[in-house]
Order: structure tokens, then C-alpha cells, then sequence
């Protein structure tokens, strides 16, 4: 199918999805206002702010989508006034959205039971037991001194601005707040010429909308303060479209190391162009690595970074691991890049030794209280975030990603990782002992 066709059915369907969120959230808005307010005033002051947000929201939101024809999504007062904004409205419907269908299912609950009980007792009336029929209570609640009306609609417009706030501050509190994840990994009989090699891996920039390249610069100068020996970015570094790929064209020679930076595609760089993407890196000293290999040595003892093409569904997985792993040295010590973390069972299986991976972005939400932690992403995937190992040499490390996808919104702060390979597991020990 041309890619022109695929991009335009992909919005409309997106568009159709908004579309219904935005009336799921109306229909929920006016409900609340109808019951809540009993001057007809109240009540037309309150459509024509439902009006005026849908209007202005959706101004914002579907501006994204010229703009990515033109150069003007580069600007930071066009990110800052218009896509940002664009991206908060659509995390603010998304919540309300969810809040609504909760509400009608809890409502259905409660509508349930209420049959269930009114069914019983006629039953016992019926039966000629005597039911003690009292006052329901509903218009004035017990303790409060308030009345049902006025609690609902103090809740009603908690529950209908606290999502805005919420987007908003997680927008200015996480986007910009990179975590640097340092870690050791042990493996037994590394070769000398590799003890203490440091690679630096970053994830999913998504040049666009969230990301542009003043910020992916910043990224970029927080990656080679760490003195990387190597550097790997396992996919995605463009979001939706070819205008966001300039971006990453004119920042990726900053990034400096000892033996190269390499990088493999994303699901998101096929979404933009794979082939305008390759093309604008073809002469930059990163390398992107599409189902092949290079291999070289450091200190003498050889190496191999593998990367792989996206692994996604049927039509969409453009990955051949036994092409890329072919052209990888046999006794080297092997190194792959994948876009999608289970990829790491076949490179378990073929002795690949280490894994890197992004593509989940830790979900973007997620919560650590006092060390319990809760992330719903952990329910989808098997390899979801950070560390994992098979038996004693081969680890995977997902990085849960530098940018944004969807809506400006993180409670998991975006990551850049620092992975520093041993054979001494005493190094490792006091590592885990200091954390």
C-alpha cells in the first residue's frame, strides 16, 4: 500500500478515536452541569467553557499535523505555544475519558443492584413481610450538612480541571529530567582487552513534537559528559514524519566516543521514512545498523555490533536476526541492537552476550513508593525496563527512553544509561553495596 495511503488511513482512524474521547467527555461534562446547576445561566456558562476548551483544544492538537510539513515544529515558541499545548489536551481528554467510561461502569454496578434489591423487596412484600421504609437520604448528606447537588458538583469540577493540572505539571516536572542509570555487568571470562569498556545507551528521542534538537543537543552533551567508549540508540529517533528527521541529521555528530556510535531502526522511523532517515545519516558518523553487523577490535580482542531492523507484527517486522547475525565474527564478543526487547530470547539463544533495547518507555507511568513499585507496563511485557539476565552471560538492558510519544506526560523519568562491562564480580558487589 503507498505510504502516503497507509499515513493518511493511520490519522483518520486517529482522528475518528479522538473524535470519540472528545464525546464520551461532553456527554459526561454535560450530565454533571444538568444535575449540578439549576439555573439555566449556570448551565449555559458552562457549555460555552466546554465549547471554547474543545474548540481552542483541537486548534492546538490537529495544528501538529501541517506543521509537519513545514520547519516551524523546530521553533521553540511554536513547541512551547502550540504542539506542547496540543499534546496536554490530548493526555487531558485521554484521562477524562477514562475517568467517564469508569463512572458509567460504576454506574451500571450500582443500577444493577439497585434492581437486584428493589427485585427482593417486592419479594418480601409479597410474602407479607413488613419493610421498614424510611427516608432515602439523598438530599442531604450524613455529617456534612451539604447537600447531594452541592457535594457532586464540588467533585464533578475537581474531577474536571485536576487532569489538566496534573498533565501540565508532569509535563514541566519529568520531560526534561534525565535519570543516569549506571551499571555493571558481570561477565564470566570477558576478555581482558574488554574489562571496564563503557558504552552509553540512550533510546527513543523521537525528534518531533516533544523533541527538538535544541533538546536532543542537551541529550547529546549529557551522553558525551560521560566519556562513553561506545555509544548505542536503539531506535525510534524520529516520531511520525520526515520533517523531523533534520533534527537528528544536523545534532548526530556531536556525539562522541572511543570506537563509534551505532544505532539501530525504530517502529516510529518507519513510520516517518525509514529510507529518508538512512539516507540523512549516510554520511554522518553515527551508524545505523539494518539487519548487519560491523566488527572491529578493541585492545585486540574482536567485536561485533548487531543491529536489527524493528521486530514489530506480521506485516511490520522487518527484522532477519540470522542475516545481521552472520555477519557478525564468531569468536567475537557480540553486542545487539534491537528496537523491541523480545528479541532478546533468540539472542540468548545464538550467544549473543548483551542486549540493549527501548521501545516501551517504562510505559511513561509508573510509580515507586518507598520501593514498592507499580507500572502498568509490566503487565504487557516480559522485558519492560532495566536489567535482565540468562544464566552467566547474556543480559539485556531495556532503556525506558530519552523522548515522547503520545501526550507530554512522564511519571518515569526518561533515561540514559551508562553500562560498564567486568569479569570481577567483586566490582559488581560493591557496586550493588553503594547503590
Amino acid at each position: 500500500m503507498n505510504t502516503f495511503f497507509i499515513f493518511l488511513l493511520f490519522y483518520t482512524l486517529m482522528i475518528a478515536v479522538f473524535g470519540g474521547f472528545q464525546y464520551v467527555v461532553f456527554k459526561t461534562y454535560t450530565r454533571w452541569y444538568n444535575y449540578s446547576f439549576e439555573s439555566a445561566g449556570a448551565r449555559h456558562i458552562c457549555r460555552k467553557i466546554a465549547i471554547f476548551i474543545l474548540v481552542v483544544g483541537n486548534l492546538f492538537f490537529y495544528s501538529r499535523f501541517p506543521l509537519n510539513y513545514t520547519t516551524l515544529d523546530q521553533s521553540l515558541i511554536v513547541q512551547n505555544l502550540v504542539i506542547i499545548p496540543g499534546g496536554i489536551y490530548f493526555a487531558f481528554i485521554f484521562i477524562l475519558f477514562v475517568g467517564s467510561v469508569v463512572f458509567y461502569v460504576i454506574r451500571a454496578l450500582v443500577s444493577v443492584k439497585r434492581r437486584v434489591q428493589g427485585k427482593a423487596a417486592n419479594e418480601l412484600v409479597g410474602s407479607g413481610s413488613e419493610v421498614n421504609k424510611q427516608g432515602s437520604g439523598k438530599d442531604i448528606l450524613p455529617a456534612s450538612g451539604i447537600t447531594r447537588k452541592q457535594f457532586l458538583r464540588t467533585a464533578g469540577a475537581v474531577a474536571f480541571t485536576a487532569p489538566f493540572v496534573i498533565t501540565t505539571g508532569l509535563s514541566a516536572a519529568t520531560h526534561r529530567n534525565y535519570v543516569i542509570t549506571k551499571k555493571t555487568l558481570l561477565f564470566p571470562g570477558l576478555p581482558t582487552g574488554l574489562e571496564g569498556l563503557k558504552l552509553v545507551h540512550i533510546s527513543d528521542i523521537h525528534s518531533g513534537m516533544y523533541m527538538n534538537r535544541n533538546q536532543i543537543s542537551e541529550i547529546y552533551e549529557i551522553v558525551n559528559s560521560l566519556h562513553p567508549q561506545l555509544v548505542a540508540i536503539t531506535g525510534d529517533l524520529v516520531d511520525t514524519h520526515r520533517s523531523e528527521i533534520p533534527a537528528v541529521r544536523d545534532t548526530i555528530s556531536m556525539l562522541k566516543s572511543d570506537y563509534g556510535v551505532f544505532a539501530c531502526p525504530g517502529n516510529h522511523d518507519h513510520y516517518a521514512s525509514i529510507s529518508g532517515l538512512l539516507s540523512a545519516l549516510k554520511d554522518k558518523p553515527a551508524q545505523m545498523l539494518q539487519n548487519d553487523a560491523v566488527s572491529f577490535s578493541i585492545n585486540n580482542e574482536p567485536v561485533s555490533i548487531i543491529g536489527i531492523d524493528d521486530a514489530g507484527e506480521g506485516g511490520r517486522n522487518f527484522a532477519d536476526f540470522d542475516r545481521a547475525f552472520s555477519q557478525a565474527e564468531p569468536d567475537s564478543f557480540k553486542l545487539l541492537l534491537s528496537h523491541r526487547p523480545h528479541m532478546f530470547d533468540k539472542a540468548s539463544e545464538h550467544q549473543v552476550q548483551l542486549t540493549l533495547a527501548g521501545h516501551t518507555h517504562g510505559g511513561q507511568i509508573g510509580f515507586n513508593f518507598a520501593g514498592a513499585e507499580l507500572y502498568p507496563i509490566d503487565l504487557f511485557h516480559t522485558y519492560s525496563r532495566g536489567h535482565y539476565t540468562k544464566g552467566d552471560m547474556h543480559h539485556l538492558y531495556v532503556n525506558v527512553g530519552v523522548g515522547l510519544v503520545g501526550a507530554p506526560i512522564r511519571l518515569v523519568r526518561p533515561e540514559i544509561t551508562e553500562l560498564t562491562l567486568t569479569s570481577n564480580p567483586d566490582r559488581v558487589r560493591s557496586e550493588t553495596l553503594n547503590a
